[in-house]
């Protein structure tokens, strides 16, 4: 079966790609033009939420993964740095206004259906202002105790996020 997040074709002129070891180490190019798919991924940022020992947590309100909890956050926009996607993410999936307390690290993960390569800059933050409200593609918010989290995450990198946030809570 084909890698459903590699293209097939390229992107600017629709040329075949093809792969040769020798010349792209594994990747597919465009004999054409020359464009090399290195499957880079996807600069994503997950915002963990904590209010005394629970953290804030979404609802899925649109695929992929609908109805699913997840950690707030999303694709950082072209021209802007991980700090100000973590404000504007946030505000847009919970009207809630944060800093930054902690980068925690990156995870790698994919975004689905055609499994995209993603890597989620991890932030704890604290909230400045604001009364969490369910905003975007969020359909609700709950706190969960952190020693209460649902079985299933939306994505795969966030039961490591939260993992790695208990151990800083530790220390």
């Amino acid at each position: 079966m084909t890698d459903p997040s590699r293209f097939i074709f390229c992107p600017y002129d629709g040329e075949k790609l093809i792969a040769n070891r020798k010349i792209q180490k594994g990747h597919r190019f465009c004999r054409s033009c020359g464009f090399v798919d290195y499957q880079n991924p996807k600069a994503c940022v997950a915002v963990l939420i904590l209010q005394g020992d629970k953290i804030l947590l979404a609802r899925r309100g649109v695929e992929p993964a609908k109805g699913e909890w997840d950690i707030p956050g999303g694709f950082v926009e072209a021209k802007e740095s991980a700090e100000k996607a973590v404000f504007r993410e946030t505000l847009e999936e919970t009207r809630l206004r944060v800093r930054v307390r902690e980068y925690l690290g990156s995870l790698p993960d994919v975004y689905h259906p055609r499994c995209s390569p993603t890597l989620n800059l991890c932030y704890w933050v604290e909230i400045v202002h604001g009364i969490p409200t369910a905003k975007s593609d969020v359909d609700a918010l709950k706190w969960f105790r952190l020693d209460n989290l649902p079985k299933k995450l939306a994505f795969a990198h966030q039961a490591q996020a939260i993992e790695i946030l208990r151990k800083r809570l530790k220390s």
